[in-house]
């Protein structure tokens, strides 16, 4: 292995290929268990986050503020972090 293929540049790697079967069943996973604890507008603000749309759409889309969706958003993310560390 070459000392780039070791440097910041290498985990890019990983998001220009398709993932694994196993990477795709991590992730779904991971994503249900992150769902199964919100309630529903929750779960519809993460769900547009997923599709790409940025907080003032999801706002609209859901009727809250900005302000909310990020909130929301910052507090799946600190989910997510948990979850990871935890399963790390």
């Amino acid at each position: 292995m070459t000392a780039a293929a070791d440097g910041p540049a290498a985990g890019w790697d990983a998001l220009g290929r398709e993932p694994t079967p196993l990477e795709a069943a991590l992730l779904a996973e991971t994503v249900e268990r992150l769902l199964a604890g919100l309630d529903a507008r929750e779960r519809d603000i993460v769900t547009l986050a997923l599709q790409g749309a940025d907080p003032a759409e999801i706002g609209a889309a859901v009727g809250r503020t900005r302000r909310t969706v990020n909130r929301v958003l910052q507090r799946v993310k600190e989910d997510l972090e948990r979850l990871a560390h935890d399963t790390g």
